[in-house]
Formats: C-alpha cells, sequence, structure tokens
C-alpha cells in the first residue's frame, strides 16, 4: 500500500506540473499504455560475445520455441511486447536445411506463438548465410540471385498466413576493396531482385527495405543509406517502404532529419531500435537524447499510434547481446523506449512553435530540453502499476528465478514441445 501511494503521489505531482504547460496527462497515459514493439528471436538465441569472439550463453535458446518462451515472459513482464520478429533462415520450427524450408512448417510457429500470448511479427529473409559472401540479391552469380529471390519470395507468404504481413530485408551486400565490384552493376541487379519479389508476392504483404553504412562490406555497401533505400522502395511501389536502424549511420548522422523526411514525403516506414557505440549497432536502448528527438518526429509526424495502419510506421528491436543479459537487456530497452517516448509526447507543442515562428533559437530548444529532462517514470509506473505489471521489469525478472530454471532445463539435450 505504501508503494502504491508513493507512486500516485508522484503522479500527482507530474500531473500539476504538466497541466501547468496545458498537457493532458491522461492522454499521454492513454497513449503509453497503447505503447507496442516487436522484439527479435535472434535476441533470446545461442550466439554472443561480439564480433570477435563467440560462446554460448547460460540459458540461451536452443530453437525457435525457446525463443518465444523467453519472449512471452518479456510480454508478461512488461505488457508492451506481444509479437515476435524472426529470421527464416534461422527460426524455421523443423530446422530443415535453408533449400528445404517449407511455408507451412511456420503453421505450428504461429500456434505455439498464440498459446503463449504471443504473434509473430516482422519476417526477416536471411541473407547473411553459406554461399552469400559475394552478395545476395546483387551478385553476379544469378544462380545465387534466384536462390535468394524465392527465399525472399518463400518468406513472404509466411507473413501474409501466419505473420503480421509484413517482411523487413536487409543485405550484407558490398565490398571490401576498389574494383571488387561494379557498383552500378549491383545496384542493377538488386533493383531487378528486389521488382521481381515485389511483383511476385502476395497482394497482402508490405516490404520495409533497411540500409546500413557499411559492414560486412567496408569498402561500399548496396543499399548504404536512407537515399538508396527510399528511391529502391519508390521505383517499387506503395508497398514498399523504408527501415531505419538507428545504429546504422555514421558519426554524427542526424537521424531524426532522416526520419522526418520520409514522413513528409509519405513514405511508409518502420525502425530498429537499439544504441550505437563506436560501430557497433546491437547494444540494448537507452533514453538518450536523440532517441527522444527521434520519438519527437514520429508523435509530432502522426507515425506512432496512428488508427490508420496506413500511416501507422513499424517499430522493432534490434539488438543482441554480446556478455550481458539478454532478457535483462531486451526489457531495459522497453523500459528505455517507453521512457522515451512519454518525454516525446509532453513537449509543449504550442510553445515550441511560437518560439519557432519567432525565431527563439534558444527559447525553442529549451522547450525541447524541458521535455527531455522531465522525470517521466512516476508515469510509467502508473501505467504498469493499473495494469498489474512489475513497475521495474528489470528487478522482476532478476527476482523471478526465470534464469536459475532455464540454465538448469537447457543445459539438458532435447525438448519436448508437445505440439500436437
Amino acid at each position: 500500500m505504501a508503494c502504491t501511494a508513493e507512486i500516485s503521489e508522484k503522479y500527482d505531482v507530474l500531473r500539476r506540473e504538466l497541466e501547468k504547460k496545458g498537457i493532458d496527462i491522461a492522454e499521454v497515459k492513454r497513449k503509453i499504455e497503447n505503447f507496442e514493439v516487436e522484439v527479435p528471436s535472434w535476441v533470446f538465441g545461442a550466439f554472443g560475445g561480439g564480433r570477435f569472439s563467440g560462446y554460448t550463453p547460460p540459458g540461451a535458446a536452443r530453437n525457435i520455441f525457446e525463443k518465444l518462451d523467453d519472449a512471452a515472459l518479456v510480454n508478461r513482464l512488461t505488457g508492451a511486447t506481444p509479437r515476435v520478429s524472426i529470421h527464416v533462415g534461422w527460426d524455421d520450427p523443423d530446422e530443415a536445411p535453408f533449400e528445404e524450408i517449407q511455408v507451412e512448417s511456420f503453421r505450428k510457429l504461429r500456434d505455439y506463438a498464440r498459446r503463449l500470448g504471443l504473434d509473430i511479427g516482422a519476417v526477416n529473409p536471411t541473407y547473411f548465410l553459406e554461399g552469400t559472401q559475394f552478395g545476395s540479391l546483387s551478385a553476379n552469380d544469378p544462380e545465387t540471385r534466384r536462390r535468394l529471390i524465392e527465399h525472399t519470395l518463400i518468406s513472404a507468404e509466411i507473413a501474409a498466413k501466419y505473420a503480421t504481413g509484413l517482411i523487413t530485408l536487409w543485405f550484407p551486400d558490398g565490398s571490401l576493396y576498389p574494383g571488387q565490384v561494379d557498383m552500378r552493376t549491383a545496384e542493377r541487379n538488386m533493383k531487378s531482385s528486389l521488382k521481381e519479389i515485389y511483383q511476385r508476392m502476395p497482394s497482402s504483404v508490405r516490404m520495409l527495405i533497411e540500409y546500413k553504412l557499411f559492414e560486412p562490406g567496408t569498402y561500399h555497401t548496396v543499399i548504404s543509406d536512407y537515399c538508396v533505400a527510399s528511391d529502391l522502395a519508390r521505383h517499387l511501389g506503395e508497398r514498399a517502404g523504408v527501415l531505419i536502424d538507428l545504429g546504422h549511420h555514421a558519426h554524427g548522422v542526424n537521424v531524426e532529419h532522416i526520419v522526418a523526411r520520409l514522413i513528409e514525403s509519405g513514405m511508409p516506414g518502420g525502425i530498429h531500435f537499439n544504441s550505437r557505440y563506436a560501430a557497433d549497432d546491437d547494444h540494448a536502448v537507452e533514453p538518450n537524447m536523440q532517441l527522444f528527438r527521434v520519438f519527437h518526429e514520429l508523435v509530432t509526424g502522426g507515425v506512432i499510434g496512428n488508427a490508420d495502419p496506413r500511416r501507422d510506421w513499424a517499430y522493432m528491436i534490434d539488438q543482441c547481446s554480446a556478455l550481458e543479459n539478454r532478457i535483462q537487456a531486451v526489457l531495459h530497452s522497453v523500459d528505455s523506449l517507453m521512457i522515451s517516448y512519454a518525454k516525446a509526447l509532453i513537449v509543449n507543442e504550442e510553445v515550441l512553435h511560437k518560439y519557432q515562428r519567432k525565431n527563439e533559437i534558444m527559447l525553442a530548444n529549451r522547450v525541447l530540453l524541458d521535455a527531455f529532462l522531465t522525470d517521466v517514470r512516476p508515469l510509467i509506473q502508473m501505467v504498469r502499476m493499473e495494469k498489474g505489471l512489475p513497475l521495474d521489469p528489470v528487478n522482476a525478472y532478476v527476482k523471478s528465478g526465470y534464469q536459475e530454471k532455464i540454465e538448469k532445463e537447457r543445459e539438458q539435450s532435447g525438448i519436448d514441445l508437445n505440439l500436437t
């Protein structure tokens, strides 16, 4: 009772503070209650250690069903992650060889997810397996392109039948040295392959094209920035758009400006959330100033929480733990996203626009800073308390005993899925 009273008191203090600025905390609270973000299956899997070493973390999921078990726990603790993004090449329920993956196999995956209160979200074709070291859809070898086109179409059919109808495409295609590939030929191959996929995939399926400045190609990447990705999407049609991974940019790039440009153009979009240190894009999300500014563009652009699915963007966490506990890291990311979203919702837009019209540079900037520096945790805690959720999901996980349970169980070989 004391905890409930303390939260209510802090929430009331925040409510009065926001009321002075003309902000309705009840409306902000409603939007936080409805916030959802997908979690990636691969974050729960059996690889870790970063780019230059690898190990199997204690308790790591050994197959897609155990990944879904872990994802279901994250959803139970946060109430905000009801969908799981999958990678077709990694997450085939039958663990069939790449060339033998069957669409119908994913029915059992969908059914298992639903038993856990989950849905399958974005479907990712897997382009970075054996045989793609010299490119996938842009490769010189027509047989490689054909193989990956068909794999993408299988992924699209899975998305249509057993997921939310969205495929997200990231390509490792690029080069290490000048002269290694003809860059124009590679782009033509990519464009031609994507056009065939777009024309043949089910009409209910949408496609988001992701870009990345570098890696694994260190000299050039075929889809290196949002301009290339948006040009490809525009060439394809209205069911294609751009996927922005926050960690896929050079230092100093104004990511929120990219978000604003894509919204203004009417381009369908999505965000892969993570934190970027140096050249690594796989860290857990932190509620920093740039993330707040990105959310502010999403809020003012009307592409988050929009009742019209044609305007609402797709939101996914994309991280992969190195040394940190992976379930704790995902919970931390969800917490950070909710905090950043709430801060963006309490920007005093009326005052901000007034200062912008008057060219009051510092006063306009301070309006954003005021929202960013506001402690919105009492609001997040009130939402969780009313939903019967833990106030601190990370701490609740540590105390749950789940980590000890999976470390013990997953040391054993085999698992009885009892899917019949």
